[in-house]
């Protein structure tokens, strides 16, 4: 089918740019159609796909990333704590005082075993001695004290002799001038087996053995107790206040 140029009206062959009658410019006035494209994969929406994914993916890989750092912090934290609570189990334990003997009956009968001096009341000449020198009667309930530990209610207190801590037992006799001779026995058997004191004031009892309550014996208690001193006790040093009595068991 013929074509007609839309300025002259003459006849015009397909593929004609100008009119050969009138030299109208025929390309201007035809309208471009679209070009179709049947292939999906290159449209502008699908070439964009790729760079979404690559997106989608790194956005996953981040993610990934964190969570992993994330839970390996959560379980650095977890085992740091577990080490942290037991080094302060640990502490507690080293520091921690024994519990010792709950009766004091038990607690006077052991420390006669290790304490030379506290046995030596056994003696019935050397008790009316103690009973002249300190102004006591042998039946006075009072005469030793076993004290009890403000703060944990138990009889152990923490003693430094030397640089060394050693959790004791401690009987206090107050003497006629108001000071205080002190018998400290070690807990658990050490090569210390006591230490004696004597002309302690009464506010350094209150500093180093801060005690409210004791347990009161008499010379007549000890007596009937019957306790023989422990084998290889030994005053071995000391000067006029302060008698330390070691145990030499070991040393065979």
């Amino acid at each position: 089918m013929s074509k007609k140029c839309p300025n002259c009206g003459h006849e015009i062959q397909d593929g004609d740019t100008f009119c050969i009658h009138c030299g109208y410019k025929l390309a201007q006035n035809q309208k471009k159609e679209p070009i179709k494209n049947n292939d999906k994969s290159g449209s502008l929406k699908e070439k964009r796909q790729p760079k979404k994914s690559m997106k989608v993916l790194e956005a996953s890989s981040e993610n990934i990333h964190k969570e992993q750092t994330q839970g390996f912090w959560k379980k650095k934290s977890f085992w740091g704590l577990i080490v942290v609570i037991a080094i302060g189990v640990l502490v507690i334990k080293i520091h921690a005082l024994p519990k010792g003997y709950s009766d004091p009956t038990d607690v006077i009968e052991y420390c006669m075993r290790r304490d030379t001096t506290l046995n030596m009341f056994q003696n019935s000449s050397l008790d009316e001695e103690a009973s002249e020198l300190f102004g006591t009667d042998d039946d006075d309930t009072d005469r030793f004290q076993l004290l009890q530990n403000e703060k944990t209610k138990r009889y152990v207190f923490r003693y430094s002799f030397h640089g060394e801590s050693i959790p004791s037992y401690v009987i206090a006799t107050e003497v006629n001038n108001g000071d205080y001779a002190l018998e400290i026995v070690p807990v658990k058997k050490n090569h210390i087996a006591s230490i004696s004191k004597t002309d302690v004031s009464e506010s350094y009892v209150d500093k180093y053995f801060p005690s409210k309550k004791y347990v009161g014996y008499s010379i007549d208690d000890l007596e009937d107790m019957d306790v023989k001193l422990d084998k290889h006790i030994h005053h071995v040093s000391g000067n006029d206040k302060t008698l330390v009595f070691y145990d030499e068991s070991e040393n065979e």
